[in-house]
């Protein structure tokens, strides 16, 4: 029987059976996050968009109503998160709207300007260096392009314990407001605004590139 950790742990890169109830349970559980994150943005009918952590690929499908006639990547380096958004996303992978790959945001498998628009929802916390791949973010964004980071916990006075316990055990990046407005800035973004949803919480970093 798996631990409370052990499960907590498998939300950091869900695998196998228990990924899959893991990855469930997040589509339902940050449906009400995701939705307010994007909201955030403006994203044109014909955007080309790249979302990083994918996960259950819930995030990928609200996106793709916003660029109707535009183009989707999702990417994860969870296997079992990626077989789940392609199978979330079926319409849009099997008529070539989208493509969802295995990878890693610190070698994105794109090429330089690609993209009009970049999320990522509830996955930066687990990157293996944020100067460095907030860098490679920037890379594969067209000028102009817009880079949204969605997080439901972040570091402020009156952070649960509940969260600091997750912080620590899954490792995590725990940044305030301001200390990720910093990175964005010092990774060349030319404007950052930082979003804050007080009652539940949540954050959203708007990066222009």
């Amino acid at each position: 029987m798996k631990t409370p950790d052990e499960i907590l742990q498998n939300c950091k890169k869900p695998e196998g059976a228990l990924g899959e109830e893991t990855i469930l349970r997040m589509n339902e559980s940050h449906a009400e996050l995701t939705a307010w994150g994007i909201s955030q943005i403006e994203i044109a009918k014909q955007a080309v968009v790249l979302d990083i952590g994918c996960g259950g690929g819930k995030a990928l499908g609200r996106l793709s109503k916003k660029a109707k006639d535009g183009r989707l990547y999702g990417l994860d380096y969870s296997e079992t998160s990626v077989e789940m958004a392609k199978q979330e996303n079926r319409e849009d992978v099997e008529m070539g709207k989208m493509e969802i790959v295995h990878g890693s945001v610190s070698a994105l498998p794109f090429p330089d300007g690609m993209f009009d628009i970049v999320t990522s929802v509830e996955s930066y916390y687990f990157w293996p260096d944020l100067s460095h791949d907030f860098r490679e973010v920037r890379r594969v964004m067209k000028n102009g392009a817009v880079f949204a980071v969605i997080a439901e916990m972040y570091n402020h006075e009156g952070q649960s314990e509940e969260d600091k316990y997750i912080v620590k055990t899954l490792q995590m990046h725990n940044n305030t407001p301001e200390e990720l407005e910093d990175m964005l800035k010092k990774a060349g973004f030319r404007e950052v605004r930082i979003e804050l949803e007080q009652n539940k919480g949540w954050l959203c970093a708007v990066a222009v590139r």
